[in-house]
């Protein structure tokens, strides 16, 4: 099995402790796609491992906004509009404001 076919299995089975071991990967495309994951499951150590990850390289930058943008957490919105303030990519900008405006459209 893949490590990408991994973090499929994880996802689906709601198993955060394995994307976040997955999001450490040396691949960049297993990481992201685990980044991505954990959107999906949304849970508390989820978005304690994606928030510093906003301090990397855009692509990582980019995947951790919205992956924040789709979960359910009181605190991603306010992150997000702090590093938006910063943030230079146009890129990570546009999923920065994608991302916020996810979460408005949930409260």
């Amino acid at each position: 099995m893949s490590k990408l076919e991994k973090v499929e299995k994880a996802i689906e089975k709601g198993k955060e402790a394995a994307l976040i071991k997955l999001a450490q990967d040396k691949d960049e495309e297993v990481r992201l796609a685990a980044i991505a994951g954990m959107g999906k499951i949304g849970k508390d150590d989820s978005f304690n491992f994606i928030v510093p990850d906003m301090l990397t390289n855009p692509k990582v930058r980019a995947t951790a906004a919205e992956a924040l943008g789709n979960m359910d957490n009181e605190h991603a919105s306010a992150h997000l509009r702090y590093y938006l303030e910063r943030e230079k990519d146009p890129t990570v900008i546009a999923a920065m404001r994608n991302a916020i405006a996810a979460l408005n459209k949930g409260e």
